[in-house]
């Protein structure tokens, strides 16, 4: 039986993901193209962010963002 590895290919933005990075564990703002979000960051990855606020965990994929505001 073959085992299958999925695979895809996720497009990312170095200095974006850095400034984030700069940021885990402080109080930002992150506009989508919807709304906007102000939270404490407390998670970095590839294709995400994570955002609490309150007792609420909010995963919000980067081609949402718009822009975000320390």
């Amino acid at each position: 039986m073959k085992t299958l590895s999925p695979t895809y290919t996720n497009p990312t933005e170095p200095v974006f993901f850095d400034h984030l990075m700069m940021n885990l564990g402080k109080t930002i703002t992150i506009v989508t193209m919807k709304e906007s979000l102000k939270g404490k960051l407390t998670g970095v990855a590839i294709d995400h962010l994570q955002l609490s606020i309150g007792d609420l965990k909010y995963h919000i994929r980067y081609p949402q963002i718009t822009y975000f505001i320390e």
